[in-house]
């Protein structure tokens, strides 16, 4: 599952011999870097902010040939206002967000003196945005609204999307097969260390969200006496066995949990929303607006498969809670305006980013190589978790198909590193906590803050909690972690007339 900036991740390369640069503390070689020129500045695309520096930076397509092709990185800075201390890496999360606006948003969030000591630098992965971005499939018509009822009645409808999987794989084999053997989050990992190379740091800060802590947790790993401050947020599982299929099967049920803190949320409001006073009465409610689109889609436009992708993107953030419910409240009533108002068609960007989410994804880890060991899964899962089981399966079966090998994941330690700060919503589906107490005893260094009662994914920038950025600055500071993992209280609920403030 996506993460949305943030939801699922990714597991990775074996270690490639050649010479070797500093690496882990263990001693284990890591693919060579060239060391690149520097980053020449400049403007940036019309669709960034402009109060960033943008330029680009060369890395090579494969990390163990380093003389080798090359592929382009795009770049932003939001420049330090006073007295740099340091720069600090910043990614979203994915695989497959874009990390050059987050540049911008990061500063923008901080206070005055962090704003004053660091410059946020934010990248595009390769692949990605401004980074040679790759498509796989022509998304207006792969993905023509209404897409195939996620959930299959019948064997046709289990061959006709097991077809539609193979050739979303096929369709990224014909138009970015170059590629697709230089994806994955090993790769990545080896372009922060040349962009840190580049910008002349010695070593440098990383703050990440969702897949970004995975990512952050492997750099970490392949170069530990590289970073500075980590700060991940909202954090993966990064156990090998996890990686990915493992991992996006314990979303399926935690995005079912979410989806019963919405119905209870709901149930509690039913003046105002008028979807039923207890939660399954909410739950009937929602099954009635799935089969009504089910047999005849909204407005000729949603249909199960768009209101499975409305719910599960409501469900990272209950700032979006109030107007899902009113949306299924008026289609009940008649009105399926509201409801057809949250569909957007995804376009090139959204092509873009799904690529990049099934690549990495789909080589980071092994992927079971039967249909009958997914099948077996989802239907087991389905019958307790349905909220997400059948459609998080179809968004990761291209994986069945890959035509590149998987990777043996990396194994986190956290050897050789200093510190790190781990921040988790308790009730967070796309990175149920489970999987951060698993990060946190993977690095033993570190330090976690759990946010008790709160599911929204993405907390520092995005939650604005008070409590958890007074822990965070202090340790963008000094460099201070709290004596002992720390707990949070999560804010107010969302009010059911109020619009998404995330």
């Amino acid at each position: 599952m996506t993460t949305r900036c943030v939801a699922a991740t990714a597991a990775l390369l074996a270690v490639a011999a050649g010479p070797v640069v500093a690496g882990p503390a263990d001693g284990t070689p890591v693919a060579p870097v060239r060391v690149p020129a520097g980053i020449a500045w400049g403007g940036c695309p019309a669709d960034l902010p402009p109060t960033l520096e943008c330029g680009t930076l060369d890395v090579p397509l494969d990390h163990a040939a380093p003389d080798g092709p090359t592929t382009t990185l795009g770049v932003a800075v939001a420049r330090a206002t006073g007295a740099k201390r340091g720069s600090i890496l910043v990614n979203p999360g994915g695989p497959g967000g874009e990390g050059m606006w987050l540049a911008a948003a990061v500063q923008r969030a901080l206070p005055a003196d962090l704003r004053a000591s660091y410059d946020i630098v934010g990248v595009d992965p390769r692949g990605n945005g401004h980074s040679s971005p790759i498509r796989c499939v022509d998304t207006e018509t792969f993905d023509k609204a209404p897409k195939p009822d996620p959930v299959p009645r019948t064997a046709a409808d289990e061959q006709a999307l097991l077809a539609r999987a193979k050739a979303y794989a096929d369709g990224c084999a014909a138009r970015a097969g170059h590629m697709l053997p230089h994806l994955g989050t090993v790769a990545n990992a080896h372009d922060l260390d040349a962009v840190r190379a580049a910008l002349g740091e010695p070593r440098i800060s990383y703050l990440g969200w969702s897949y970004g802590t995975y990512l952050g947790a492997v750099y970490g790993q392949l170069y530990p006496r590289r970073v500075d401050r980590l700060i991940l947020d909202s954090v993966v599982d990064p156990r090998p066995e996890g990686i990915w299929y493992g991992a996006n099967l314990a979303q399926d049920i935690a995005f079912q949990a979410r989806w019963r803190d919405f119905t209870d949320w709901a149930a509690r409001h039913d003046d105002v929303l008028g979807l039923g006073a207890r939660a399954d009465a909410v739950q009937e409610a929602a099954d009635h607006v799935l089969a009504g689109v089910r047999a005849a889609p909204a407005e000729g436009v949603v249909g199960p498969a768009e209101v499975s992708d409305m719910v599960s993107g409501a469900l990272y953030d209950d700032g979006q809670w109030p107007e899902l419910a009113r949306a299924l409240r008026s289609y009940l009533d008649g009105d399926p305006s509201r409801l057809t108002g949250l569909y957007t068609p995804p376009d090139a960007a959204a092509a873009n980013s799904t690529a990049i989410y099934t690549a990495v994804e789909c080589v980071d880890g092994p992927w079971p190589r039967d249909w009958a060991v997914w099948k077996r899964d989802a239907d087991a899962l389905h019958r307790t978790h349905p909220i997400l089981t059948w459609s998080n399966t179809w968004l990761n079966a291209p994986c069945l198909f890959w035509p590149v090998p998987a990777h043996e994941p990396v194994r986190v330690d956290g050897r050789g590193l200093s510190g790190a700060l781990l921040i988790q919503a308790a009730r967070d589906p796309a990175t149920p906590l489970a999987g951060a107490a698993a990060m946190r005893q993977s690095l033993p260094t570190a330090r976690m803050v759990t946010v008790t009662g709160d599911g929204n994914h993405g907390v520092l920038v995005f939650d604005r909690n008070e409590c958890v950025e007074d822990l965070a600055y202090a340790y963008l500071r000094d460099g201070a972690l709290p004596a002992t993992d720390r707990i949070c209280a999560a804010g107010d609920e969302p009010e059911p007339g109020q619009g998404s403030a995330r």
